[in-house]
């Protein structure tokens, strides 16, 4: 944690920077952002997605990542995209899909439902998302900033409730 935003920033400027990167090289960085996304915690999570979302913007031959879609018959397919190998010319991540994406967009944190939603709908006039606002994010800051949302939607005089389903036991067993 104590070198993780410098990383971060240098790895932001290493991809989004460097325009000459191979298609393949940003497809499999693409995948593995979005597989750790799903592993790791939200903070994690909003900066690969937000780097995500500006590979792809900025690499549009990566598209095909998220229009890829399923067989005829049940609408899956299965994914090629071999993550144990160093040469990331034979990750297949150009044949495979961001299907990390949809089971992003079912996530119990509101912020990472809302940015994978987002991701790869954007149009050439929305600007790409500064990454340094997605860097210094932790569990804090991220709960500090959930509860003021919510203090100021109540504020109306209208309190958000929270959805609990709970029976009462008869017995202990």
């Amino acid at each position: 944690t104590k070198h993780r935003t410098r990383f971060l920033r240098l790895l932001s400027k290493s991809l989004v920077g460097n325009t000459m990167l191979p298609a393949y090289v940003i497809a499999s960085f693409c995948k593995r952002l979005c597989r750790l996304a799903l592993a790791g915690p939200p903070s994690g999570g909003l900066f690969a997605l937000a780097l995500t979302s500006n590979l792809l913007r900025k690499h549009g031959e990566c598209a095909c990542l998220i229009h890829r879609s399923g067989n005829a018959e049940d609408g899956l397919m299965e994914d090629v995209f071999v993550e144990d190998v160093d040469d990331l010319a034979q990750t297949r991540a150009l044949e495979s899909s961001l299907w990390e994406l949809s089971a992003l967009e079912k996530h119990y944190h509101p912020a990472i439902s809302a940015l994978a939603k987002s991701c790869g709908t954007e149009d050439d006039k929305t600007a790409m998302y500064d990454i340094e606002d997605f860097m210094a994010h932790t569990y804090k800051s991220l709960f500090d900033q959930e509860r003021k949302r919510i203090e100021a939607s109540g504020k109306g005089g209208k309190k958000s409730k929270v959805a609990l389903t709970f029976q009462q036991p008869n017995d202990l067993f």
